[in-house]
This record gives structure tokens, sequence and C-alpha cells, in this order.
């Protein structure tokens, strides 16, 4: 009898270690990308929709390695944080998913860099109230370039107000409106004032 049932203890346990090795396979080379129709899903400081926002997944851009998957909350690292998503708005797969009608934002556009030089010059000199501006990726005449922003909107008057608060400040044009279908793809978060990581902009940020 007791010979059976070691038996049937090794039998459970070698299918439990199978059922590991599928799931393993299953998520190797897979990456969890945004699903969100609104253009982004926040990554939070721990598995609560009230605890704080860390990080960003932008819909149809980069995703985020996956830790562990367990329940509605799903763990992550992502840039330079390792959080929590809710699942309902993550997909895992082996490249960005597409998602239609993504909403229009609108940043306030301080620099646009041919390369990461450039970026790196950029916040040398700049003032620092500027330091921890997110820079973003785009392509212009099929080349790269660094578009480096101070903040994202949902409305072009609200990013049009921003630029103007900001020219006024320092006293000459330097910040414009940028427009993209859904958040931008996010390449660089320097550190801000308060010697901490920037994240990516959201609106009203």
């Amino acid at each position: 009898m007791k010979n059976k049932f070691l038996i049937l203890l090794i039998l459970v346990a070698m299918g439990c270690l199978n059922v590991m090795r599928v799931s393993a396979q299953k998520t190797t080379g897979k990456l969890v990308y945004s699903v969100a129709t609104d253009g982004y899903v926040n990554v939070r400081q721990a598995p609560t929709a009230k605890s704080k926002v860390i990080g960003v997944l932008a819909t149809g851009r980069k995703g985020a390695a996956l830790l562990s998957s367990k329940g509605t909350w799903w763990k992550v690292r992502v840039d330079n944080v390792t959080g929590y998503v809710n699942s309902k708005y993550v997909q895992l797969s082996s490249k960005p998913v597409a998602v239609k009608n993504l909403p229009e934002f609108y940043y306030e556009l301080l620099a646009t860099c041919q390369s990461m030089k450039e970026v790196n010059d950029f916040f040398y000199n700049c003032p620092d109230v500027l330091d921890g501006s997110p820079v973003y990726l785009d392509y212009e005449n099929g080349k790269k370039v660094y578009k480096i922003c101070m903040s994202c909107h949902a409305t072009r008057r609200a990013a049009e107000e921003a630029c103007k608060e900001t020219n006024n400040l320092f006293g000459y044009e330097l910040s414009k409106v940028w427009a993209t279908k859904g958040l931008a793809e996010c390449v660089y978060l320097p550190m801000t004032p308060a010697e901490e990581y920037a994240i990516p902009l959201t609106p009203g940020e």
C-alpha cells in the first residue's frame, strides 16, 4: 500500500513538473503587452488599483518581462521598475498587439535630437527644471529621432496651454505641440531633480 502511495506521489510530482515545463515553453520569448483601448496600462507598486503608479505600458509599444501571472495582477519588469499590471488590460505575446482606434495624445515637445549624444548634451546644458523629461522615439524622413517631452495631454488645447506657460517662463519659444496616435514609445527615462527615475508621461501629467 505504501509503495502504491509513493508511486502515486511520484507520478503527481512528475505531472506537475511537466505542466511547469509546458507553461515555461509557452511563455519563452513572449512579453506582456498592453491591449488597453485608452492607450496605456499603469504599472503599480503593489497589486491593487489604489497603489502608486511607478511605470507605464503603452498600447502598441514595447512589452514588459513577465515575472508572475497569478490572479488578477501580473508581476512585470519594464524600464527601471518591477511592479504589477491588471491582467484584464494586457496580453502575453511575441510582439506588440495591434489595437484599433487608439486615442490621439498631445505632448509638450522640448527638443528633437538626432542621436542619444544630442539627448545627453541637452540634459547637460538644460535648466534643472527640465531634468527628468522622458525621451521618445520617432521617425522623420525614415530616420530615427529622439524627442524630449515635458508633459502629455488628452487635448491639443491643454497641450498648447502647457507650451504657452513654459515659453512664458523661459521668455522664448522653447516648447511646441507634438501629436501622436496612442502614447509614443519611451526609450529613455532620466533622473529627476529629486534623484528618482522619471516615468513615461500619461495624459494630465
